[in-house]
């Protein structure tokens, strides 16, 4: 009889019980012995669960099994080959298929009676209640665990360090997720920030490189903000629903404020709902502007136009999505003539937000004007230790170490901002509220991401003027802001 020996362990099993790899293979050869039969070969899955069949050992198994080249399979007891129930049922199916007989060595099952596969089956039904139960337990632990503030267990996420099974900042790490947050904000996207980190040489935990969507599970991540999140996904990577997710504030060192990931999650969300082809538009107001008339999407497309003595001008038009199947008849918008509008509703609303723009300036201005105090303070530091120094009160060594305290809080608080921007005088609140002129400065792209980040919708119609001169013109029906 050509036997083919399965052994299995989990670590949790091989810790406990006793099942070891190697207890197991020396029960299973002996009984081989005894019985006269011929070992074929030995198949072990180490650290693998019984949950399932996906064990590599195992398929190689079933594999060698289809080709006819095993006669029986022997296991040390029921649950090492398997504890599901379903499982069990379709293994025996394909024994039987390809005539191979199934044993344990410490159990006695006759799968060739009703009565034999009726038991075999309830026993297989006690190991999967008992792994189910088990899991259910585990899982009550851990949830405790996480509720207390206490991490439940797993590797650090990149950014942060294990002591004493506590999250701390990781020194260099923690310095590269503040600036990939910071870049993002800044306006770079997934992709750029982690070719940038890939170039300047910065590893992921595992030392691998970064890509653009490693980038991006990394700032949705609550964990930088000091919030643990628990039951967030089941091991196979299937998210799961938020309702279920515990979410604990406070729970160890933020790398990041919540301020700035709440405003990376905001500006996430924007990318979500923004089709790429609609951000990567070359027309100002595509995926903002809708027909006034039927509330469809307007589309963008160009036209040349030839006048008089040969000069050509080209011409950018929105038109309603609808008109192509003639359930609208919208005449088209020419881009011009709509920003003009757009322009004129939000230059508006100019001094309310002039005066919400001096409010931000003062106070930064405030910010400044103790930042310039602060130095102050560090220069009549500085001095102080180089007379304690030619005193003779402090060494060499200490006056170095003091020194480097200095610069470093001086690298901080530059890094902070350009205070002579926010300089009391050094800005004209009235221009950079007049979106005219804005918008004559900025470049076409300009316009294009300043519309995205001011616009929600906008719904408008061609309009003609009544009078002696008749004009075309647009009208702007309604217009949302984000």
């Amino acid at each position: 009889m050509r036997t083919a020996v399965y052994i299995r362990v989990s670590t949790e099993e091989q810790a406990s019980d006793g099942f070891s790899m190697a207890a197991q293979k020396e029960r299973l050869t002996a009984y081989i012995s005894s019985q006269g039969w011929t070992l074929s070969n030995i198949y072990a899955d180490e650290g693998f669960s019984a949950k399932d069949t996906k064990r590599p050992a195992l398929q190689r198994m079933l594999g060698d099994i289809r080709s006819g080249s095993i006669d029986v399979v022997l296991v040390y007891r029921l649950d090492r080959l398997t504890r599901s129930v379903l499982d069990l049922y379709r293994l025996l199916q394909d024994f039987e298929k390809y005539g191979v007989r199934f044993k344990s060595c410490t159990e006695v099952y006759d799968t060739t009676t009703a009565i034999g596969r009726l038991f075999i089956t309830l026993v297989a039904a006690l190991a999967q209640w008992e792994r189910e139960n088990l899991g259910e337990r585990v899982k009550l632990g851990m949830e405790q665990m996480a509720r207390e503030r206490k991490r439940p267990g797993g590797p650090p996420p990149y950014g942060y360090m294990l002591h004493h099974h506590q999250l701390i900042p990781h020194p260099e790490e923690a310095k590269v997720v503040s600036r990939m947050y910071q870049q993002y904000l800044s306006g770079y996207t997934p992709g750029q920030i982690a070719e940038k980190a890939n170039r300047d040489g910065h590893l992921g935990k595992h030392g691998g490189k970064w890509s653009g969507s490693t980038v991006t599970r990394l700032l949705r991540n609550p964990v930088y903000y000091g919030a643990l999140r628990w039951n967030y996904a089941e091991a196979g990577g299937q998210q799961n629903k938020r309702d279920e997710w515990i979410l604990v504030e406070d729970a160890h060192p933020a790398i990041v404020d919540r301020e700035t990931f709440l405003k990376v999650q905001e500006r996430m969300g924007l990318r979500q709902r923004t089709h790429p082809r609609v951000l990567s538009s070359p027309f100002v107001f595509s995926g903002l502007l809708y027909c006034a008339r039927c509330k469809a999407e307007m589309r963008g497309k160009t036209a040349d136009i030839r006048k008089g003595g040969g000069k050509r001008y080209r011409h950018i038009y929105y038109l309603c999505k609808n008109r192509a199947n003639g359930i609208c008849q919208a005449p088209a918008l020419r881009e011009d003539r709509l920003e003009d509008e757009v322009l004129g509703q939000l230059s508006s609303a100019q001094e309310e937000m002039g005066s919400v723009f001096r409010r931000i300036v003062q106070e930064r201005c405030r910010s400044s004007t103790a930042a310039a105090d602060d130095r102050k303070q560090i220069t009549k530091k500085r001095q102080r230790w180089m007379k304690a120094y030619e005193a003779g009160v402090i060494t060499l060594e200490e006056l170095a170490a003091r020194q480097q305290d200095l610069r470093r809080l001086e690298q901080e608080m530059s890094s902070g901002g350009n205070e002579a921007f926010f300089a009391p005088g050094a800005i004209d609140w009235r221009q950079w509220t007049d979106w005219k002129w804005i918008w004559q400065q900025a470049a076409r792209e300009e316009r294009r991401h300043l519309a995205l980040l001011l616009l929600e919708r906008v719904e408008a119609e061609a309009w003609t003027t009544q009078g002696k001169k008749k004009q075309r013109t647009v009208k702007v029906r309604a217009i949302f802001y984000r």
